[in-house]
């Protein structure tokens, strides 16, 4: 009489094809979460320095016309700001500097405001590359 085998489980080889062919199919899944992060954290640094020059900004503008003083070109840097004794500054890897320039009247010497223009702009790096913003408006006073 023939004994009748039943077999239970899988051999090694089985296993291995099943391991395999798995793996390649969550490749792609984690190619995607992986480039899905990447955009996250792009984004959240374009945030970030879309609220640090935001903030600079607002101060000098309620500050008032004659607080800041044109800096020419090259601007001032400014890592953190100070208000009512309490200091906020910006992450480190972020840089952030504030130019103000005199802006005249091109056709009217007469005219009866003052002008200046405000530029803050922020640097940081991602990616291994130098990323930048800058937030541009104008300040009046009268003569």
């Amino acid at each position: 009489m023939m004994r009748k085998t039943c077999r239970h489980g899988f051999s090694f080889v089985e296993l291995v094809v099943a391991i395999t062919i798995m793996a390649i199919g969550i490749m792609p899944i984690m190619w995607f979460f992986s480039r899905s992060n990447m955009g996250t954290i792009k984004t959240r640094d374009e945030v970030y320095a879309q609220q640090y020059a935001a903030e600079l900004y607002d101060f000098v503008i309620a500050s008032g016309f004659n607080a800041y003083s044109p800096t020419g070109e090259a601007g001032v840097e400014v890592p953190a700001l100070t208000l009512a004794d309490e200091t906020i500054s910006i992450e480190e890897r972020f840089s952030r500097r504030l130019i103000v320039e005199d802006l005249a009247p091109a056709h009217n010497p007469d005219w009866p405001l003052l002008y200046r223009t405000v530029v803050v702009e922020v640097n940081w790096i991602a990616d291994q590359q130098q990323r930048s913003l800058k937030l541009t408006g104008i300040i009046h006073a009268p003569k």
